[in-house]
Formats: C-alpha cells, structure tokens, sequence
C-alpha cells in the first residue's frame, strides 16, 4: 500500500484492529484439560498481573482475527506467516514478524527502539529520551510497549479495569502453562459493541498469555491474541542490540515520537502518519479522533512513488476505498463515509477527520462532533 492508502486504511481499521495496539500476533486456544489451580479472587489476579515482573523468556506468536472488516485491496494486517518475541527480564525486548517475502523487526532496549524492514531494506532508530519531565532518567521502553501478548494484555486490564466488572472463570491451559482465566464485562453503562475481554494469566508467573475479546451477540472472538508457544530462561544478550545489515538505509526518528510507552508505530498501518490523533470518551467507549495527513483522501493511482510490491499501479484510492466500503452518511459533522465491522465503528468525513472507536455509528458521530 502506498503511505496515503496505508494512512487511511490505519484510520478506518486502527481500533478495530488495534483494542491492545496488537493486530498482528494472536492465537488459537490451548489444549488439553482446564489444570486445578488454587481459588483466587478477581482482584488478587489483577493486582498480581499488573504488578507482574516478566521474566526471560521466548514465544511464539500467531493471528486469528474474525473481526469482519470489509475487503480493501492491499489491506495484509492480518497477513502473516509467524512471529517471535524475545524478552530479557529487564529493559530489552525483541519481535520479529515473518511474511511471505519479508521480515519487520523491532528491538527495544534502554537506548530507544530499532525498526527494520527486511522488504525495504530501511532501518528506522528512534533514540529514548534523555530524561522525564521530572529531570529523571525515564523506563526503559521494553518495559512498556505492547508488542507481545503480555504487554497487550496487561495494557487492556489497566484501560478496561474500572470501567468493567471483572470475575475470574475457571482455567485454561494456554502453550502448555496452567493459567487463570479473567473476565472484563463493560459495565451497564459502557456503550460498546463488545461483550468481553476473556485474559489468560499465568498461575505461576503471573504473566497474560493470551487474551480474547468477544463482541456482544457472538460466542466466537473477534481477535485472539497470545502464546502459542513460551519457554522462561534467560536469552541471549545480542538478541537485544541491532546493526542495521550493509547496505540498509538508516533513518532518525524523533527521540520521544515513538521510544515511548505504547507510542510504537504500528509494523502494518503507518498509525504514525495520522495527524492531532486524540482520544474522547474512557473504557470502553473510548473514541480516537483526529485528522488525516493533507492530501489523504486524493491519493491513489496518481499518487507520488512507485507502488508497493504486489500492488496493483491502477487499484483503487483512498476515496475509492471508502466509497466501495462504507456508507455515506451526513450530520453536524458534515458528511463522510462510515464502516462498521463485529469489533467497531470508522468514521471518516470528506474534510479528513476521523473518529473510530469499539462502539456503535452513534458514539463514533458524537465524538467526532465534540471534538
């Protein structure tokens, strides 16, 4: 996809895709028999699994997303052949996602963050901030990303905890460790589409790993996501370090833009190129608005630069996309195009803005009206 298609597609899907920032890497459900574990409360697990330090260790990651989003040329989020994840207990972390023809990986450590594009052969540093606010030497950012199914998990029970009732429902055996199985249910006056975050937690360890989100009116999951595969001990020290391989082109991101907790751009979406991005509302009905990059909405075909690989030169643009995908709908916003899927709602006006949330058409418009 070019960058104007992938900025619009990233606003149309980015929520839906993203509840944990973690569209790429899922899972299916473990095997075997539910273990017997020792009863524990709701908020003994949560306390325990926020409070979790996460040990070495390496997994192997998967996707299973049945989120229904409708068919948009180029559109390969989900598109992928396996991932890693490398954690070293302390402040490096590593991910590598594999394609069909390509590789992306990301390295946390305590100097900032590594992106490498194996298809582009571009390596992107984002160097960590010298010091917070408070004149301290911030957290490393491996501490705090979501880039693997514990960091999501643990990220989606602090966003979701007070605004949901939360229960623990029995067990599971998830990449063959014995685990709890927490429950977020919105509470009655959340407006969400969806019904449940289910989070596997580690009964030893305490770390998630996995964790399901069920839209309302459906059994089946509209994202899984977690360990297919995990194994605790320490790892390698160079997994944690990056050179960028002869010949790559290196670029300089902005120190603070994305060696931040959570602020990691997104491997697939380029959620980076979106401007004045700003969330309206908490918990569950949270709705991230904001403004798409000048000239978005009039790429496509003719757009600057050559077309991705695989990509159809002629395919479709951005407006066409919408127009093919969404309905056009109008109001004191003015008028755009929305797209509903099991997990959301993207609304995207001919001006540029948008508002895409977990949530019915109605919440969507009324935060792009406040905002």
């Amino acid at each position: 996809m070019k960058p104007r298609t992938k900025a619009l597609t990233a606003a149309v899907t980015g929520t839906a895709l993203g509840i944990s920032g973690l569209a790429v890497l899922a899972v299916p459900a473990g095997a075997g028999a539910d273990p017997e574990l020792p009863e524990i409360s709701p908020e003994e697990l949560v306390e325990s699994a926020l409070a979790a330090d996460p040990p070495a260790f390496a997994g192997t990651v998967g996707v299973d997303e049945r989120i229904g989003l409708p068919e948009i040329p180029g559109n390969d989020l989900t598109n992928l052949d396996s991932a890693r994840v490398w954690h070293d207990g302390d402040a490096g972390s590593r991910l590598a996602i594999e394609r069909e023809s390509a590789e992306r990986t990301i390295v946390h450590n305590s100097d900032g963050v590594w992106m490498y594009d194996s298809q582009e052969n571009t390596a992107t540093r984002y160097p960590a901030p010298e010091k917070t606010h408070g004149g301290e030497q911030g957290p490393p950012p491996a501490q705090m990303g979501a880039n693997d199914p514990a960091g999501a998990s643990t990220e989606i029970i602090d966003a979701l905890r007070e605004s949901s009732t939360i229960t623990v429902d029995g067990t599971a055996r998830v990449a063959d460790r014995s685990a709890y199985e927490l429950i977020l249910t919105p509470k009655p006056e959340e407006r969400t589409v969806l019904r449940e975050v289910k989070i596997a937690v580690d009964a030893e360890t305490r770390l998630p790993l996995r964790f399901e989100v069920l839209p309302a009116g459906s059994p089946e999951p509209v994202l899984s996501a977690g360990f297919t595969g995990i194994d605790f001990g320490e790892q390698p020290a160079d997994l944690f370090s990056f050179t960028p391989p002869d010949g790559a082109r290196v670029v300089e991101g902005d120190p603070g833009e994305h060696a931040q907790p959570g602020d990691l751009p997104d491997p697939e979406a380029g959620l980076e190129n979106l401007a004045d991005a700003s969330p309206v509302g908490d918990g569950w009905d949270t709705v991230l608005t904001g403004t798409l990059p000048e000239g978005a909405l009039s790429g496509g075909a003719d757009a600057e630069g050559p077309p991705e690989h695989g990509q159809d030169p002629a395919g479709p643009g951005p407006q066409a996309l919408l127009e093919q995908s969404g309905e056009r709908v109008s109001g004191d916003f003015g008028s755009g195009y929305v797209i509903t899927t099991r997990a959301g709602t993207a609304l995207v006006t001919d001006d540029g803005r948008f508002a895409v949330g977990a949530v019915p058409q109605q919440v969507v418009t009324e935060a792009l009206e406040e905002s």
